[in-house]
């Protein structure tokens, strides 16, 4: 559904300032009578379930559209719905994004960033109108964009934490001083400190913080590289809860995302080719100088702390995955890579992340030590099975 006039555009933004003031400032009238005050005609509940002894803080749920509509609203519309909290009567926003990953103007998915207590049951209402339209503007925590250069970066992905940029297939990695965006500032010198932080990893030939790669036998057949295929790439969304690259490579299709409070780079992979042979691919780390590496298979993570680009001092590279994902280690060349198993219809997630020893994501000391560690903790909450079920209020 879209508008088709500026007045329409201007009524959307004025219908989502009065939302928003509405439920920051706690309306009386909207938190005595509900949502249904600010135009909402149905709803449902959103239960997530989290089954670890584990606190899964400022986690991303991603919740799929279509369960949505199979199971409890049909007619679920996702250009007027919103998510709250409901404690004893009195509703809270929870701040959301819709996303349509294959540009039809019909959403997939909506992300929502959520601390869920250990061994709970989170429950949300959901709210929406089948036939109206409109947009609450969320504070930006997350940001992509395409190439801010020509033959340079041909997309760049971040949260408030960590930016992440695609190279030739390879990916590299921004570290920040301070909590905040910096994509948007592009291009500048990237071999020069900045104020917000610098480049801190330096790929080289390698695959950098995941570049992907294919095996065909034994044979590993690098998709990073002048003499790589140069896969498409596209800007799925800008943000501002979740940033998300579309990049396509012929037997395949990857969606790169960043969420807001996250120091990860989530991939999610989707076999795209027509046979249904086994697929046997994953992201590279690139072997760094004076390196401490950490692998525990078991866990589903690789690890490795050492030297990062000129004048960066000490970064940490990780990888985590599924252990059941999990095809073998190629120690070979410049990188390590993770081969997974993947099938054609099935969508397969892993995620990447980097540490810098003076930035925000700085481990603390021993940086080797406590990197592994804080990786081998990535790794336990981003494994956990979070269940989500819908259900009539």
């Amino acid at each position: 559904m879209r508008q088709k006039t500026i007045a329409g555009y201007r009524l959307i933004a004025i219908a989502a300032f009065l939302i928003a003031f509405a439920l920051v400032a706690g309306n009386a009238a909207a938190q005595a009578r509900g949502p249904e005050t600010l135009g909402f005609t149905k709803h449902f509940v959103v239960e997530i379930n989290n089954p670890s002894p584990l606190a899964l803080e400022n986690h991303s749920v991603v919740i799929d559209v279509a369960a949505i509509r199979a199971s409890v609203a049909p007619d679920f519309n996702t250009y007027m719905y919103a998510l709250f909290d409901n404690k004893g009567g009195e509703y809270a926003l929870v701040v959301s994004q819709a996303d349509d990953l294959d540009k039809d103007r019909y959403h997939d998915e909506i992300v929502v960033v959520r601390t869920l207590p250990p061994s709970s049951t989170t429950r949300l209402e959901c709210y929406y109108t089948p036939n109206r339209s409109f947009q609450l503007m969320a504070t930006q925590k997350a940001f992509a964009r395409g190439a801010w250069e020509a033959g340079g970066a041909e997309a760049g992905w971040e949260s408030n934490l960590a930016a992440f940029k695609l190279v030739h297939g390879r990916i590299g990695f921004y570290g920040k001083l301070q909590p905040g965006l910096i994509l948007k500032r592009f291009p500048f010198a990237e071999t020069k400190t900045q104020d917000w932080g610098m480049d801190v990893l330096d790929p080289g030939a390698s695959s950098g913080l995941g570049g992907l790669s294919i095996w065909d036998g034994a044979t590993r057949i690098p998709l990073f590289g002048p003499a790589a295929p140069q896969p498409k790439v596209s800007v799925i969304s800008p943000g501002p809860v979740r940033a998300v690259v579309k990049v396509e490579y012929p037997a395949f299709t990857v969606f790169f995302s960043a969420c807001s409070d996250s120091v990860v780079s989530r991939q999610d992979v989707i076999i795209t080719s027509k046979s249904t042979a086994l697929v046997v691919f994953g992201p590279g780390i690139q072997k760094l100088a004076g390196e401490t590496l950490s692998l525990d298979k078991a866990k589903g993570f690789l690890a490795v702390w050492g030297k990062g680009a000129e004048k960066a001092g000490g970064i940490g590279l990780a990888a985590i995955f599924a252990p059941g994902d999990l095809s073998g280690i190629d120690d070979t060349g410049l990188d390590r890579a993770v081969k997974l198993n993947g099938r054609p219809g099935r969508k397969l997630t892993y995620w990447v992340a980097g540490a810098w020893e003076r930035g925000v994501t700085a481990p603390g000391v021993p940086e080797a030590k406590t990197w592994a560690g804080k990786v081998e903790d990535l790794a336990a909450r981003l494994l956990v099975p979070v269940k989500i079920v819908f259900k009539s209020k």
